[in-house]
């Protein structure tokens, strides 16, 4: 049995060419076993024609009900869900006006099925669902009804098999030298890591809200790809007994 079992996830698919792309190359050339699948962006089609050979690789539903960028929006794929969309059909930046506009589970239930059907349609044959922004929190009772959910679809409802990698206080220069001490801090058992691989390119830097602009965007989410790719990472990992594993490998924690 490995030392240190790492669910290793990419957020983000189909939110752009660049996340498809970078997120490719962590699963071809690096450790990355689990991509999370947003189906409302304007990418899908594009992620699901350059993931689809990826046989390695565990699909999840990156269940979506929030569109955090100023400039580039996204919203619902199904109609006539007031209580979850802005004026012009947009998903709300957070997850704390979505609460303020009093989300309906009902609505919400009806989206999630809508984006299960589109993301299956494109080809993904999605093993695990989670939440975008854990949005679920701002909806009444959304949590029970979305596990139920998942068993009705056959669906690995990621929480219960993730422990995310905590934070440690350490000097470690860059991103890479951090996450290398968090895999010596937890030792051993099973973790997971969760990035958004993407690279440092004009279509990342139209991403962004008032509290980060889009370059830093892009560049933290250039970093993030690294995690999953950095020469130091895949070291360390071959050397110290950490192997990468998908949902669909993971054990139940709770």
């Amino acid at each position: 049995m490995a030392r240190l079992a790492l669910i290793t996830r990419g957020d983000d698919a189909g939110s752009s060419m660049t996340a498809n792309r970078a997120i490719r190359e962590a699963c071809k050339e690096g450790i990355l076993r689990n991509v999370s699948v947003m189906v409302p962006c304007d990418a899908l089609d594009d992620a699901a024609d350059r993931l689809k050979d990826l046989d390695h690789v565990c699909f999840g539903l990156h269940a979506t009900m929030n569109a955090e960028w100023s400039r580039v929006r996204w919203g619902a794929v199904s109609d006539h869900l007031p209580s979850l969309v802005l004026a012009d059909g947009t998903f709300f930046q957070s997850v704390n006006a979505l609460r303020d506009n009093q989300p309906r589970l009902d609505e919400a239930m009806v989206e999630l099925q809508a984006q299960l059907d589109k993301g299956r349609a494109a080809g993904f044959a999605f093993a695990y669902a989670d939440q975008h922004m854990g949005f679920g929190r701002a909806i009444d009772g959304f949590d029970e009804a979305f596990d139920q959910w998942c068993s009705k679809e056959g669906l690995l409802n990621y929480r219960p098999y993730h422990q995310r990698l905590p934070s440690v206080a350490t000097e470690a220069g860059d991103p890479v030298e951090q996450v290398i001490a968090q895999l010596e801090a937890v030792g051993s058992g099973q973790w997971a890591i969760v990035g958004h691989p993407a690279y440092d390119t004009e279509e990342m830097h139209e991403t962004g809200n008032e509290n980060m602009s889009g370059e830093d965007i892009a560049k933290d989410r250039a970093w993030q790809r690294r995690w999953f790719t950095d020469g130091r990472i895949l070291d360390y990992c071959k050397m110290n007994d950490v192997v990468p594993i998908r949902y669909d490998e993971a054990e139940k924690l709770y």
